[in-house]
């Protein structure tokens, strides 16, 4: 029982902190804040966060997992072969209607202003890229061609977070569809 409610006040205190960075900004999120949003001693929070340091990469080790957890879902519905990591991480990044990324667009931005001192909160994003890379390797995919996929859809990711560039729903379609076909391509592989 002490368990689970150590999980749940640890939760609360992400969900508190998401809360106030996504309305109020990165700058605002202290610990006294996310204290008082959780509605939780600040002694309680520094049980579970022992800075905001630890509390930010909390955060991106969380939206990681939902990254995690939802590409393997996606993998899980692939057909094993050819292209199955490439597709399933097309999934992913173009799915607009799903919860995972509906929650990163909320998220990303005010969360990349908060590691933007400390690259190193991001190590648990980086490792789940590398990861990703590597089964489209496994898939056959040549190096440069898994590249060319990453890059295009983080590429997408990161503008639609920033808002720099929103293309649109037939835009993105046409993108899926040509990179479905580049996966799908026996010329996309190695012999």
């Amino acid at each position: 029982m002490k368990h689970t409610r150590i999980t749940n006040s640890r939760e609360k205190l992400l969900d508190a902190a998401e809360t106030i960075v996504m309305e109020r900004g990165a700058t605002r999120m202290t610990l006294d804040a996310v204290a008082a949003q959780a509605k939780v001693s600040k002694g309680g929070l520094l049980y579970h966060f022992a800075s905001k340091e630890a509390l930010v990469q909390a955060m991106v080790a969380r939206i990681v997992g939902l990254a995690e957890e939802h590409f393997a879902a996606a993998l899980a519905n692939e057909s094993p072969g050819k292209g199955r990591h490439a597709r399933a991480l097309l999934y992913l990044m173009l799915d607009d209607n799903g919860p995972f990324l509906l929650r990163v667009k909320r998220m990303a931005a005010p969360l990349l202003a908060a590691v933007a001192g400390n690259a190193d909160l991001l190590s648990p994003m980086r490792q789940f890229l590398q990861t990703v890379r590597q089964g489209m390797s496994d898939d056959g995919l040549s190096d440069d061609r898994a590249w060319l996929i990453l890059a295009s859809l983080d590429g997408i990711k990161f503008w639609r977070i920033l808002h720099l560039l929103e293309p649109s729903g037939t835009d993105l379609a046409k993108v899926r569809c040509l990179l479905e076909q580049l996966i799908d391509s026996e010329d996309f592989y190695e012999k």
